[in-house]
C-alpha cells in the first residue's frame, strides 16, 4: 500500500499544479538514508532513535488541569497524548518513505459514536499520510491527509480529509473518497459511509484543527516539512553496511576447515570395500593424497580473524554517524567513563542535551496545538483549562543539587523561601509562603528538625 500512497500524492500534486505553490513539496530528492522502520538491514538509525526517545520521554508527565466539569474530557485526551508519546516521537524523527523524507507526526482529532454518545479521539498520522498544499508564513492554511485506505476488487481506495483555513480564521474540514489517481469518487465502503461527502465549518477557529509535531532537525533548503534525525546520513550509512558485510565475509571465510584423507571418511563393507562417504559437516573437505607421498591423515586450516581492525573501523564510522545526527556516545562508549563527575557528564553530553531540549519544545508546541484543536471541536473555552508538563533531566545529579542548596543556605546565600521556590516551582508566592510557615511550625513543634534535613532525606 505504500507505493500506492506515493502514487496518490504524486497524482494529487499534479492535479493541483495550477492551484498551489509546488515549491512546498519540493525538497532534497535522492537522500535515501534509512527510515526507522527499515528492517532489511542492521538498522543503527533505529538504535540511536530509541536511545534519544528514551532520554526525552523518561518519566515525562503531560498534565491538563481544570476546575470546570465541561473541560474534563480534555484530561482524558491529554492522557492519550502521554500514552502515545513514543509514537509521536518516532513519527517526528524517524522519517518516512516519501520523496521529501517527511518526518512529522500529526495528531488529528475525530469523532466516533460510542454507546450512542459522540466522543472525541486522536488519530496519529506519519509523514507518508500527509501533504501540505498551502501556507502563510509558518502557518498551514491547507492540507490533505489519508485517514484510512482499503483495497476492494484489487483497487485501492483512500479516505481523505482536507483542512482549509481562510484569511478570516474560518476552518473548513471535508471528507471524501479518492482512487489511486487522486480523483474524488463515489464508492460503497460501509465503514466510511458515516463521514464521506461531509463538510464541517468552524467560524473563528484561527487554527488548522490538529496538532503538528514537526522535527527540529536542521534542514538546508526547503524546510516546509520536518526532516528525520539521520537527514543527510545516506553516504555514511552505506559505508557502515559495507563494513558489516566485510565482517560477515571475514567470519565466514575464516572459519575452521578440516581436510582429512578420504580413506578415513569413506564407509566400507565388511570386506573393506568403499561403499560411500560418511555424512560430513560443511567445514570438512575430504582429499585424495597422491600415492607414494607421506602426508598427514588430517590437515587443518584455522586462520586468525581480523575482527579487531574491522570493529575499530566500524566504531569510528558509528561515532561519525552519531556526530552527523548531532548526538554523542549513544550507541558507542569510547569516551565516557564510570568515574566521570556530573559536570564532566553534562559537558560530554552537551549535544544530546541540546537536541533533547529542542525535541521537547517541539512536543510541547504540538501538544498545545492538539489540545486547542480538541477544545475547539468540543466547544470548550481555552480559559477553562491549563496545560503543563514536566521532564526528567537524566544528566542532573539531584543529590549534588541538594548538597549545594544546603551549603548555600548554611552560608547565608539562600533564604528558606528561595529553597521552597526552587524545589516547588509551580507554587505561587502565596502558596510558597504558606508552605514555609507550615514547615517552621512543624520545626517549633519538634516534628521536623529543619528544612535542610527535609530536603536531604
Amino acid at each position: 500500500m505504500r507505493d500506492t500512497m506515493k502514487r496518490f500524492w504524486y497524482n494529487l500534486l499534479q492535479r493541483l499544479d495550477s492551484k498551489i505553490n509546488q515549491w512546498l513539496n519540493k525538497g532534497k530528492h535522492g537522500d535515501r538514508a534509512l527510515n526507522a522502520d527499515d528492517d532489511t538491514v542492521v538498522n543503527f538509525f533505529v538504535m540511536v532513535l530509541k536511545k534519544v526517545l528514551n532520554h526525552v520521554f523518561m518519566q515525562c508527565d503531560f498534565e491538563l488541569t481544570t476546575d470546570s466539569k465541561v473541560a474534563e474530557p480534555l484530561i482524558e485526551l491529554c492522557e492519550d497524548l502521554q500514552k502515545n508519546c513514543y509514537k509521536i516521537g518516532s513519527y517526528m524523527l524517524g522519517g518516512s518513505d516519501t520523496p521529501q523524507r517527511i518526518s512529522e507526526c500529526w495528531v488529528v482529532p475525530y469523532f466516533e459514536t460510542v454507546n450512542g454518545e459522540r466522543k472525541l479521539f486522536h488519530s496519529y498520522l506519519s509523514g507518508d499520510r500527509i501533504c501540505i498544499t498551502g501556507m502563510a508564513g509558518n502557518r498551514i492554511t491547507e492540507c490533505y491527509m489519508i485517514i484510512d485506505a482499503v483495497r476492494r476488487n484489487d483497487k485501492a481506495y483512500f479516505l481523505c480529509r482536507r483542512h482549509n483555513l481562510d484569511e478570516r480564521g474560518t476552518l473548513k474540514i471535508t471528507f471524501f473518497v479518492a482512487d489511486e489517481q487522486s480523483r474524488e469518487i463515489t464508492a460503497s465502503i460501509p465503514e466510511w459511509q458515516s463521514i464521506t461527502q461531509t463538510e464541517t465549518t468552524y467560524a473563528g477557529a484561527n487554527n488548522i484543527g490538529f496538532g503538528r509535531y514537526k522535527s527540529p532537525v536542521l534542514a538546508f533548503g526547503n524546510d516546509t516539512y520536518g526532516k528525520p534525525l539521520n537527514y543527510g546520513c545516506a553516504v555514511i550509512e552505506k559505508q557502515i553496511q559495507t563494513v558489516l558485510e566485510q565482517i560477515r565475509v571475514e567470519f565466514k571465510s575464516s572459519g575452521k576447515k578440516l581436510f582429512p584423507d578420504e580413506s578415513i571418511v569413506r564407509r566400507r563393507d565388511k570386506a573393506g570395500n568403499p561403499i560411500g562417504m560418511w555424512c560430513l559437516d560443511e567445514y570438512i573437505y575430504p582429499i585424495q593424497h597422491k600415492s607414494g607421498i607421506t602426508q598427514n591423515m588430517i590437515d587443518e586450516f584455522s586462520p586468525e580473524i581480523r575482527e579487531s581492525s574491522y570493529y575499530a573501523h566500524l566504531t569510528k564510522l558509528l561515532e561519525q554517524y552519531q556526530n552527523l545526527m548531532g548526538v554523542n556516545e549513544l550507541i558507542t562508549h569510547e569516551k565516557s567513563g564510570s568515574a566521570a563527575t556530573a559536570t564532566e557528564i553534562r559537558t560530554l553530553n552537551i549535544d544530546n542535551i541540546s537536541l533533547e531540549d529542542n525535541i521537547r519544545k517541539a512536543v510541547q508546541d504540538g501538544n498545545m496545538e492538539t489540545l486547542k484543536a480538541d477544545s475547539m471541536y468540543l466547544g470548550i473555552r481555552e480559559d477553562l483549562w491549563t496545560y503543563d508538563e514536566t521532564w526528567t533531566d537524566i544528566y542532573d545529579d539531584e543529590q549534588q543539587r541538594i548538597d549545594n542548596n544546603i551549603k548555600m543556605r548554611q552560608e547565608g546565600a539562600m533564604e528558606q523561601i528561595d529553597l521552597i521556590k526552587y524545589w516547588f516551582p509551580n507554587l505561587s508566592d502565596e502558596e510558597a509562603q504558606e508552605k514555609l510557615e507550615r514547615i517552621n511550625m512543624e520545626r517549633q513543634n519538634g516534628t521536623q528538625s529543619s528544612i535542610e534535613s527535609m530536603l536531604n532525606m
